[in-house]
């Protein structure tokens, strides 16, 4: 009888919660890296170089990392349900504004609102279903969320290049319209999510009683472990050296994925004479890879309860692909590296999560998880801008390829220093 509760539980979390997120990770991430394949044109009608695309796309992450911690105190202060529907609501109609930009300062000014607006969405996110299922659960239930950011390119890039070519009612330019549409859905979204979402599992109406008694009695005992392991104080959680650590891997997985979000549709369109249509085709591609190694790792990393090794040979499996990729001339084996290089990322990300909320005591985790991602994201501040710098200094795709690599061979060197606070943590 319990173990029917427990997959019965499981099976309504994964429909009720998961899969709503899901959609919305997709129109966050959609709304985010629209801007690659608005490029294509808006590049040329602002009169755009790499330098100032590269600090286009960096602006999203400055005010996506300024408000990281008022986001998630927010989320702490007022419940999810009014958390959510008030991110998705102010980011579409932020992303539906951009298709008015005149200038790049325009485009500019709103990339860094449209980062606050999403700023504590992905941490608190992470924090909010690790509330609903234990930490044998969590590898997988986390890469389902993330599974939505690969999901948002394969289907956003086709649909990116068709709303960008087909004929609108308003005789828009074509990125402007397609980035209208994709803004307005996410309003809709906001709306439907105020409805849809509850606090915590306790409040769920479709959840039984048994059921949610299996939740609580499972997260009770998980957290009396690390309890035992760590003072559950906010202090704790961010002066913790696995937190850090944690942090720095979490960098360098996001730096070779915004590296290839965001510049992949431009290096396609540097390759041949295609239309937006067939780049948004091809530039979903190594997106596949990602979907692919995110279910694969989380899901043999869920079975064997082994977290470490998944992600670090996932790391260096990307890093191998990236140099493979960098060191031949363009052409479809260059792509197909580039897709086992995803492979690899997907891989890392679909795993990491299950690291750092295994370790934080449930009182922390806000305040921990939202440091891991503020920190993490400095990668993804960061590496659009020097990937940018370095185009346009050297005037070939590989350098940026190299650099990519490079910092995730250190977040390899990185997660084993991460395994040996841990296995110290947990000794001592």
């Amino acid at each position: 009888m319990s173990r029917a509760v427990e997959l019965s539980a499981r099976s309504k979390f994964q429909w009720r919660v998961l899969a709503p997120i899901v959609l919305l990770i997709v129109l966050s991430s959609l709304d985010r890296v629209n801007i690659s394949f608005a490029a294509l044109q808006m590049n040329a009608d602002l009169g755009i170089d790499p330098h100032a695309y590269g600090l286009a796309v960096g602006m999203f992450f400055v005010g996506y990392l300024l408000f990281q911690f008022p986001s998630t105190w927010v989320l702490t202060r007022i419940g999810a349900r009014r958390w959510i529907a008030g991110c998705v609501g102010i980011w579409g109609t932020v992303a539906a504004l951009m298709a008015f930009v005149r200038s790049v300062e325009e485009l500019f000014a709103l990339r860094f609102l449209l980062g606050c607006a999403e700023a504590g969405f992905a941490p608190g996110i992470v924090y909010y279903c690790s509330g609903w299922m234990p930490q044998r659960y969590r590898a997988n239930s986390i890469a389902v969320t993330m599974l939505a950011i690969p999901a948002s390119v394969i289907i956003g890039g086709p649909l990116c290049g068709w709303l960008m070519g087909v004929s609108n009612p308003l005789d828009m330019t074509g990125w402007r319209w397609m980035l209208l549409i994709e803004g307005l859905v996410t309003v809709a979204m906001a709306v439907v999510s105020y409805f849809i979402f509850v606090d915590r599992p306790g409040d769920a109406p479709w959840l039984s009683d048994a059921e949610k008694d299996w939740i609580a009695r499972a997260l009770a005992e998980e957290q009396k472990e690390v309890g035992g392991r760590a003072k559950p104080s906010i202090k704790t959680a961010l002066v913790d050296s696995r937190a850090w650590l944690a942090a720095g891997v979490w960098c360098t997985t996001l730096i070779g994925a915004n590296g290839m979000m965001f510049w992949l549709p431009q290096v396609i369109k540097s390759m041949s004479s295609l239309g937006p249509l067939a780049v948004g085709v091809l530039a979903a591609l190594p997106w596949v890879g990602v979907a692919l190694g995110m279910v694969l790792n989380s899901w043999h990393s869920d079975r064997t309860q082994e977290r470490y090794r998944h992600l670090g040979i996932a790391l260096a499996t990307g890093m191998l692909a990236l140099l493979l990729a960098s060191a031949i001339p363009p052409s479809p084996w260059s792509l197909l590296l580039l897709f086992f290089g995803g492979v690899g990322l997907g891989g890392a990300q679909g795993v990491f999560w299950s690291i750092p909320t295994g370790f934080l005591h449930r009182s922390t985790a806000a305040a921990g998880i939202t440091l891991i991602n503020l920190v993490g994201n400095l990668g993804s501040l960061a590496g659009p801008y020097v990937i940018g710098i370095i185009l346009q200094q050297s005037g070939s795709f590989s350098a940026p390829i190299w650099f990519v690599a490079a910092v995730m061979g250190a977040g390899t060197l990185l997660l084993a220093s991460l395994r040996f606070s841990e296995r110290r943590a947990i000794d001592g």
